[in-house]
């Protein structure tokens, strides 16, 4: 399983972009950016918005989420009437509710 980092970094790579360039193209600061594709900095909802929107991608992509979620997404899409935008805020939400999740955890046990 790749980290997010790594396909963020991927991504930009495959556009021949600099991380400098690329930060300034989607505005999130550099050192920011360069955090993210180290995996030394979590993916916020804005950050992830300003990455899928330039690569015209889904936040899932980005997410790496796995093939039982494609049944949530027609269920959210045709049953609840969501939006992509929408659905793609969710699942960027339910990401981060996992990582502080874990390092709660994690924190427990120091």
């Amino acid at each position: 399983m790749d980290t997010t980092g790594s396909i963020i970094r991927r991504l930009r790579e495959e556009k021949n972009i600099s991380s400098k360039e690329f930060s300034k193209i989607v505005d999130i600061n550099q050192s920011t950016y360069s955090k993210l594709e180290n995996d030394r900095k979590s993916i916020g909802v804005e950050e992830l918005r300003k990455i899928c929107g330039f690569y015209n991608i889904s936040a899932d992509i980005i997410l790496e989420l796995n093939d039982d979620s494609d049944h949530v997404l027609q269920y959210m899409t045709k049953n609840k009437m969501m939006s992509a935008g929408d659905i793609s805020e969710v699942e960027s939400i339910l990401a981060m509710v996992d990582e502080a999740i874990s390092l709660k955890n994690m924190l427990k046990r120091y």
